[in-house]
């Protein structure tokens, strides 16, 4: 038997080759325990080093775009809507990756007594990059690179809600691009 390989399985939502643990998952957020523990790991080098924390609104919004739940919660339906939103800002509208919470927590609040942000079929695939790659990169100045190639690789995966999700940004008033 060979136990390197028994060390991963791949992650059923995004496709991330991930650690073989049981463990917790994020409650809406579906993931292999493996693929949140690894994401976790992440957090905690962004939070703790500056080097990393330069790529952490990438990390986040392509980690939550990649992992959008069964479609039967709203509050997993809700995020990827609000990292989608944070996306669309950055990479079509071109604000500053520093304002990308604010575009969140707007859009967020904008949306959250209206009945209006439906499920969003997903892409057949979302995008060439997982939370992996992040995870076996050990060079700081590497990281917010990475993360920005994997963010906008799950953008272009959802090109076909792109019109949806810049039509919902420009409904915030405080955003209209």
């Amino acid at each position: 038997m060979d136990t390197a390989q028994d060390d991963y399985v791949n992650c059923f939502a995004c496709g991330a080759k991930s650690l073989n643990i049981g463990g917790e998952c994020h409650p809406y957020m579906l993931a292999v325990p493996g693929c949140w523990e690894m994401f976790n790991e992440i957090m905690a080098k962004e939070y703790s080093d500056f080097r990393y924390g330069m790529g952490h609104q990438f990390t986040v919004d392509a980690y939550a775009c990649q992992h959008i739940g069964d479609g039967k919660d709203a509050r997993a339906m809700r995020s990827v809507h609000i990292h989608l939103a944070s996306l669309y800002g950055i990479f079509e509208k071109k604000i500053d990756v520093h304002q990308a919470p604010l575009l969140r927590k707007e859009f967020s609040q904008y949306y959250k007594n209206k009945n209006v942000l439906q499920w969003l079929d997903p892409p057949a695939s979302f995008g060439e990059l997982t939370i992996l790659e992040l995870w076996e990169n050990e060079i700081p100045e590497l990281h917010k690179p990475l993360a920005e190639k994997w963010a906008r690789s799950v953008w272009a995966s959802w090109s076909h809600q792109h019109q949806r999700i810049a039509d919902l940004v420009n409904a915030v008033k405080t955003w209209a691009f």
